[in-house]
């Protein structure tokens, strides 16, 4: 029973790390300019996504709906990230913990 206490506050101090998320880092940039990269990087993302989807299968041709996106909502929102995080890397930032 001593334990109880040392072990809870271990378990909050590591809840409460785990919590901040990491954020996009480049020596000598301001955060201004990350915002305004990370902006950037999200809206080619989205643009790149709209003009490069795929051909569309067979099975997605509903005669009684017509085409359908090829993406689900979850997996276009994965591909945009995935995207973004791309162009951020190309221009030379990493994922760091929020400090």
């Amino acid at each position: 029973m001593r334990h109880t206490p040392l072990a809870l506050r271990a378990l909050v101090a590591l809840l409460a790390a785990s919590c901040a998320a990491p954020q996009w880092q480049r020596p000598g940039t301001s955060p201004e300019a990350m915002r305004e990269d990370l902006a950037a990087c999200r809206a080619a993302a989205r643009e790149r996504l709209a003009r490069a989807a795929p051909p569309l299968p067979e099975a997605r041709l509903d005669p009684r709906f017509g085409a359908t996106d090829p993406y689900s909502p979850a997996d276009r929102r994965l591909e945009e990230q995935r995207l973004a995080d791309a162009c951020m890397r190309e221009k030379g930032y990493t994922l760091a913990p929020a400090r």
